[in-house]
């Protein structure tokens, strides 16, 4: 795929700046962390643990090649179940608090299953991403029927978990398509072609930390009603 050079230099530099924008949000927790509720301090608990991964991550790219998508595998994984615990704390409702009891250890199950059996650990595991992102999507969208339902929240925008439900459905929708080609490309060596699909994850990964960032600022604070003139 021909792509101008200065593309692919802009292609770089933002995947580094999406790498370095997961501090603002990091940041933020940090200083609201007496106002954050559970659900949120366990997102800034998920931040702190793919800020560890990148590093794993880059460290295994250096020294065991072999074995640095199987770190990103074990990524995946967990950051299903944080965000599973997260929406556990969350949803109201008890058919979907036993939904995700019984959707945790399956996906688990599955994505193991994937990594050493179906895809194999060599590979990016599409069949984990589509799963991931079909669950995650899904617990998000219960959450805004939650909120259609109890009608309690004046300005969406100011409520913490409709705008992390909002990055989990901008993400995972944005990137689910990504990890089902992916393995083409990395397969191709086509690093023009690589550098397209980091920029994807990039953009939608600064989204989702600017709207991490903005649902800890709005934690505990009363919202607001709109001003109507």
């Amino acid at each position: 795929m021909p792509i101008s050079p200065w593309l692919i230099t802009f292609a770089e530099y933002l995947e580094r700046a999406s790498n370095i924008l997961v501090l603002v949000p990091l940041g933020m927790a940090g200083w609201r962390w007496p106002h954050l509720p559970s659900a949120l301090r366990l997102l800034a608990c998920y931040l702190v643990f793919t800020e560890a991964t990148l590093l794993a991550a880059a460290l295994t790219e250096m020294y065991w090649p072999r074995w640095h998508l199987l770190v990103w595998q074990a990524f995946t994984i967990t950051e299903t179940l944080f965000f599973f615990r997260i929406y556990y704390l969350t949803l109201r409702v008890p058919l979907w608090r036993r939904f995700i009891v019984v959707a945790a250890p399956l996906f688990a199950a599955f994505a193991l299953l994937d990594t050493f059996y179906l895809e194999g650990m060599h590979q990016v595991n599409a069949f984990t991403h589509v799963l991931q992102s079909a669950l995650l999507i899904g617990l998000a969208l219960l959450y805004f029927e939650q909120l259609l339902n109890e009608l309690e929240v004046v300005r969406l925008e100011h409520d913490p978990l409709f705008l992390v439900s909002t990055a989990v459905v901008l993400y995972f929708s944005g990137t689910v398509l990504m990890y089902v080609f992916i393995n083409h490309f990395l397969t191709a060596k086509d690093y023009a072609s690589n550098q397209v699909v980091y920029t994807i994850n990039s953009i939608v990964n600064l989204i989702q930390y600017s709207l991490f960032a903005l649902a800890f600022w709005y934690a505990d604070r009363k919202p607001q009603a709109p001003v109507h003139s």
